[in-house]
């Protein structure tokens, strides 16, 4: 189970930000040690416009973060009987449940569809198969109305390299899904 390693995407935005920043200092030392009408323009025009920049720069960074995270967890509501997903689906959203019960159905070929679990609130679904990079090996459906926090596989698998507390109560878990889903697979 090795999180896929995600680099941040705008990590050339915040050296250029980083880098107009010290070129503006570098006019005020200039000036600061060589005062002359010349290094005064240099200074007061292009280290003004430079730091300017390097904080337009910095705000669109920090602006794109905020609405990007704002973005990637999105509330759903589920009426009873609807899917959230099918076994073979391919992962991109672990999800949470915060009102109602799920219930996750694996589809023998023998015995037709076998309700293996249920979940309800603050327990969580989806994570085996984007952590093993697998396709759903289980289809889930709302038992009653349900609300879900639905979180992007790249921003879990952030959270999940970044929160030790996280990964391990999910790493905790992870044995006795992945041992159900094997002896389900190996009853058929």
């Amino acid at each position: 189970m090795n999180p896929e390693v995600f680099p941040y995407p705008r990590a050339k935005c915040l050296i250029i930000a980083g880098c107009l920043a010290l070129l503006a200092l570098t006019t005020a030392v200039i000036y600061a040690f060589h005062s002359t009408p010349y290094t005064m323009v240099l200074f007061l025009g292009g280290g003004s416009a430079l730091l300017f920049t390097a904080t337009l720069l910095l705000s669109w960074v920090v602006w794109k973060d905020l609405r990007a995270r704002l973005e990637s967890i999105v509330v759903k509501e589920l009426t009873p009987g609807q899917v959230v997903y099918r076994q073979g689906d391919p992962p991109d959203h672990v999800y949470v449940i915060t009102e109602g019960q799920v219930e996750a159905i694996y589809a023998d070929p023998a015995k037709g569809d076998v309700v293996v679990g249920r979940l309800g609130r603050d327990e969580y679904f989806g994570e085996t198969a984007i952590l093993n990079r697998l396709p759903r090996q289980v289809t889930i459906r709302a038992i009653d109305t349900v609300k879900l926090l639905a979180i992007h596989r790249s921003d879990f698998l952030r959270l999940y390299a970044s929160l030790p507390r996280l990964r391990a109560r999910i790493e905790a878990q992870q044995p006795h899904r992945k041992d159900l889903v094997d002896h389900l697979k190996s009853t058929n």
